[in-house]
């Protein structure tokens, strides 16, 4: 039986928003090798804080906010810690109980508690930003009631999860990328649920317990998402694939 190939090559030049955050913050060769990741994607590569993520958004969107789903999320965690032979994955259920609890303790402290949450489920086409796919897959979508007569504002939130990667500096631009790009997103997707509001998309650090909506700035910030759009574009036609590409 022939191994599973090490890569996948993208038939269509693509970032995630994850990447594209990332791209705008590298230097030279480190964007190269943000380009030939996601050209050429690793089969081997997991989601970390799959748990974590769907405790918060399921934490989110119960409507009551009780302190009891946030303890059954954590005591389903912690049965399964230890019961894997994998160290990979008892270090990601560890990060992703830690994750949990950073998200209990800044519970009502952020403009999300006061928004009504629904998860976001199925699939969207990704964005599609100077000829380039960007893949924004925010976990929420927000409402706030705009009165009598008109209608409910929307948004969306799309988590960001990653223990201590960056330096705050770093963190906080790529929450303000995050934002524009769920912004973009409203825009596009969101129309039928609401009004769009750029002050209801968000971008939702956990471990730093912040939300960041798009910056008074993002105009330009945007400008700066589309030139860098067409630069991926650009070097996506001439990236090479890693030295132990086997396709």
């Amino acid at each position: 039986m022939p191994s599973k190939p090490k890569y996948k090559e993208a038939q269509t030049p693509q970032v995630s928003a994850n990447q594209l955050s990332q791209y705008l913050l590298a230097g030279p060769s480190a964007r190269k090798r943000i380009v030939q990741a996601a050209r050429w994607q690793s089969t081997a590569v997991v989601a970390r804080y799959r748990l974590a993520r769907e405790a918060i958004v399921s934490c989110l969107c119960d409507d009551t906010r009780s302190h009891s789903t946030v303890a059954k999320h954590r005591a389903e965690m912690t049965n399964k810690l230890g019961k894997s032979s994998s160290s990979w994955t008892n270090d990601d259920l560890e990060s992703s109980i830690l994750a949990l609890d950073r998200y209990a303790a800044a519970a009502g402290q952020t403009i999300l508690s006061k928004l009504t949450c629904t998860p976001l489920i199925g699939s969207v086409p990704p964005l599609e930003i100077s000829g380039l796919r960007v893949k924004v897959t925010p976990s929420v979508l927000l409402k706030q009631s705009a009165g009598a007569g008109s209608p409910d504002r929307t948004g969306a939130m799309i988590a960001i999860i990653a223990k201590g990667e960056k330096s705050g500096n770093a963190r906080k631009e790529q929450a303000r990328t995050a934002s524009i790009l769920v912004w973009q997103f409203a825009q596009k997707h969101l129309a039928k649920s609401g009004e769009p509001e750029r002050a209801l998309c968000l971008a939702y650090d956990v471990f730093e317990g912040t939300v960041t909506p798009p910056s008074a700035n993002y105009a330009s910030r945007l400008q700066n998402i589309r030139d860098a759009c067409e630069e991926i574009l650009d070097k996506w036609y001439k990236a090479t694939p890693p030295e132990d590409f086997d396709g």
